[in-house]
C-alpha cells in the first residue's frame, strides 16, 4: 500500500501535465513559463528556506551524498563502456552518458521521498526532507560539473575555456545559488525572520506539484525518434544500475534503512528534464536526450516503486 501512495500520486501529477498540455488546455508556452517559475523562483526558495532552518546533521547526510554521488561516478563509468560496446556515435556519447546519470532529484526524487515517509514511525517526513536537501546541496553543483564535461568531451572542446563553462553554469544556476546561500545564512544567523519563513514557505508549497505538472507538460513535447536503442541502453543505466551501485555504497558505508531509501529513491529517479537543455547549449544530440528523458521517466515507475518497496 506504501508503494500505491507514493509512488502513484507523483506520476498521476505528472499524467494530469501531460494530459492538459496534450488536450491543449494548455500550450507550449504556459508550460515553459511554468517551467521558468519553478526552476527560478518556487524551488530556489524552498531551498533556501528548508535549508536556512535546517537541523544540520553532517554525517548522516554526507553518508547519503556520497551514495548518491557514487552512483552518478558509476553511470559515468559504465555509460562510456556501454557506449563502447554499442558503439554510440562520438557525437552522442557526452548526451547518453549525461542521460544515463544525470537524475531528476528535485522534481521527481523530493517528492516521493516526502510521501515515502508520511507514515514512518522512526524517522519523519520533516526529518527525511531535511537529509533530501542537505543532499541536494552539493549534488546539484556536482551534476552540472559533470553533464558539462562529458557533453564537452563528446564534442571534442575540453580545452582551457572549460573551467569558465562550468564556472558559468555554477554561478548562473539559481538551484545552486539558493542552496549556497540557505546554508551560508544559517551559519551565520540564529533564525530567519518571521516574514520570510512565511513568504519563502508558501512559494515553496508551490513548488513540488507545478514541477510534477512541468515535467509531464514537457514530455508529451518530447518525441522518442531514432536511436531508440541508445535511449534505451542510457535509461536502464539510469533507473537500474545507479540504485544497485548505491545500495553496495549504502552497505559499505554502513547507512541505515531511512538513509538508505533517500540515496536509492534519488538514484531511481528518472533523467532530468534539464539535460536536454544542457544538451542543445553544449552541442549535445537533443532527439536521444529527450527520447532518454521520456523512456526512463515511464521505466522509472518501476525503479522507485521497488526500491519505496524493499526499503
Amino acid at each position: 500500500m506504501n508503494i500505491i501512495n507514493t509512488v502513484v500520486p507523483v506520476f498521476l501529477i505528472i499524467a494530469l501535465g501531460a494530459q492538459l498540455r496534450k488536450g491543449g488546455f494548455v500550450s507550449a508556452e504556459f508550460v515553459k513559463g511554468l517551467n521558468r517559475l519553478v526552476y527560478w523562483v518556487a524551488l530556489p526558495c524552498l531551498l533556501f528556506y528548508k535549508l536556512a532552518t535546517a537541523s544540520y546533521d553532517y554525517q548522516v547526510a554526507g553518508k547519503t551524498f556520497l551514495v548518491v554521488l557514487a552512483g552518478m561516478l558509476g553511470c559515468i563509468i559504465i555509460g562510456y563502456i556501454l557506449a563502447a560496446i554499442m558503439r554510440v556515435p562520438a557525437a552522442e556519447i557526452g548526451t547518453f552518458v549525461q542521460g544515463a546519470f544525470r537524475g531528476n532529484l528535485l522534481y521527481v526524487g523530493l517528492p516521493v521521498i516526502i510521501y515515502s515517509f508520511a507514515n514512518s514511525g522512526d524517522f519523519s517526513t520533516t526529518q527525511a526532507e531535511t537529509v533530501a536537501i542537505l543532499v541536494l546541496a552539493p549534488i546539484v553543483p556536482a551534476y552540472n560539473i559533470a553533464g558539462v564535461l562529458v557533453l564537452l568531451a563528446s564534442r571534442h572542446k575540453l580545452d582551457r575555456y572549460v573551467p569558465a563553462r562550468i564556472f558559468r553554469q555554477i554561478i548562473t544556476n539559481p538551484l545552486i545559488l539558493a542552496c549556497v546561500a540557505g546554508v551560508l545564512y544559517s551559519l551565520i544567523f540564529p533564525r530567519l525572520p518571521v516574514v520570510i519563513v512565511r513568504a519563502c514557505s508558501a512559494v515553496g508549497q508551490i513548488a513540488l506539484p507545478l514541477a510534477l505538472l512541468g515535467v509531464g507538460g514537457a514530455l508529451v513535447q518530447g518525441k522518442i525518434v531514432g536511436r531508440r536503442t541508445f535511449a534505451f541502453a542510457s535509461s536502464v543505466i539510469k533507473i537500474v544500475v545507479a540504485p544497485l551501485v548505491g545500495f553496495v555504497a549504502a552497505r559499505l558505508l554502513g547507512l541505515g534503512p531511512a538513509e538508505t531509501r533517500i540515496g536509492l529513491l534519488f538514484l531511481a529517479c528518472p533523467t532530468a528534464t534539464v539535460s536536454y537543455v544542457m544538451a542543445g547549449q553544449l552541442g549535445g544530440d537533443e532527439q536521444l536526450s529527450a527520447a532518454i528523458i521520456v523512456l526512463s521517466t515511464v521505466l522509472s515507475i518501476v525503479s522507485l516503486s521497488l526500491v519505496v518497496g524493499l526499503f
